[in-house]
């Protein structure tokens, strides 16, 4: 990804949509109940005590990414080991949200019009993103930041009539252990996803402060996704969310001030665009990788292939809406975190032993 940079403020913006993502459309820490907003509280500073690590890996190999520096810190062939666990890992992750789009949209969307006309459609945005490069998707980002907050800040204040704090309580009803689940849950969902920006802030020359633009984004978006989840539940009640794939989209349309109805497509939107930056910026993230581990010059000569090959796998990667809501709830989290935490990690641990013996001269 040479000659392509981004500033701080659209590293953040970044940061702070990939997050959303499909987070603000099924919601965080649901293991938690009635608590989730507080498990996902409580996972935020955690993901910072994470993306401090990833910042530190970053500042210890300059103008490098987890890539990059994998084969440096591991070994050439322990290191691309881990590289291609890293791009099956991102691969998977921006498949199942593939998915998600594609159920979210024959359902809610365009319910009598085939699912892969969309998809196909969403499918050639991607590969127009990599083309165009980070840069070209961080002004882009930029642009409709602005309207995508806007939205999530502006939805939850003309649900006020709709909500009932009752629904908060009992709090912690069902004792530590649901929160604890909930913690962990926001904690790799979304919060460790975010591991996938090692992998594309190599080259970004404008971003000299990648720890402010981990932590101010997390701040941000975890915010955002708080108050997403808490409107939910004083809106709908956990156990109707617990029956819901898409507790936002019915959050939202029951929404009724006079002429102010139907406001459904706010969800669509934030949800599209969000979705839009997640997976082009996993794909980034897939690409490059790939192009590292074979020795390739650069890595947009791949894009059209490796995202044809991802939305057909997402057709495979679960049957149905009710296994990918599964998926999400009950085992991604120990699924990602060996990919989120483990070998960030084991890089962090080795990197600092490296760097902390004497250079021979």
């Amino acid at each position: 990804m040479k000659n392509e940079a981004i500033s701080e403020r659209q590293a953040t913006i970044l940061i702070i949509l990939f997050l959303l993502g499909n987070s603000l459309l099924i919601g965080s820490g649901t293991q938690a109940k009635q608590d989730a907003w507080i498990a996902v509280i409580i996972a935020i500073p955690f993901s910072i005590i994470l993306v401090l690590m990833f910042s530190k890996i970053l500042s210890l190999y300059p103008g490098k990414d987890l890539f990059d520096i994998l084969p440096l810190v591991m070994g050439k062939y322990i290191g691309n080991l881990l590289s291609i666990l890293m791009i099956w890992f991102f691969f998977h992750d921006a498949a199942l949200i593939f998915k998600i789009i594609a159920e979210f949209t024959n359902t809610l969307v365009f319910a009598d019009t085939p699912v892969v006309v969309p998809m196909i459609f969403f499918a050639m945005l991607i590969i127009w993103s990599l083309k165009a490069g980070i840069k070209v998707l961080g002004r882009w980002a930029e642009f409709f930041s602005w309207v995508i907050i806007s939205i999530v800040l502006i939805v939850p204040l003309l649900s006020i009539s709709q909500m009932d704090i009752n629904r908060l309580k009992p709090i912690l009803n069902n004792g530590v252990t649901p929160l604890l689940k909930g913690v962990f849950s926001s904690f790799t969902y979304p919060f460790g996803q975010i591991v996938v920006f090692t992998t594309i802030f190599s080259n970004i020359s404008k971003v000299k402060n990648y720890k402010k633009s981990f932590i101010v984004g997390i701040l941000i978006g975890g915010g955002l996704i708080t108050l997403t989840v808490l409107r939910n539940i004083l809106v709908l009640s956990n156990d109707t969310i617990s029956r819901e794939y898409f507790p936002s989209s019915m959050a939202v349309g029951i929404i009724r001030l006079g002429l102010l109805q139907r406001l459904e497509l706010t969800v669509i939107i934030v949800f599209l665009v969000c979705a839009f930056i997640k997976v082009s910026i996993a794909t980034f993230a897939v690409c490059n990788g790939i192009s590292k581990v074979l020795g390739f010059d650069d890595y947009k000569f791949i894009a059209t292939p490796i995202v044809f090959l991802m939305l057909n796998f997402s057709f495979f990667v679960t049957k149905s809406t009710m296994e990918s809501h599964f998926w999400i709830s009950n085992i991604w989290q120990y699924y990602s975190f060996p990919f989120e935490v483990i070998i960030p990690f084991v890089v962090f641990i080795v990197a600092e032993i490296r760097s902390k013996r004497p250079k021979v001269l």
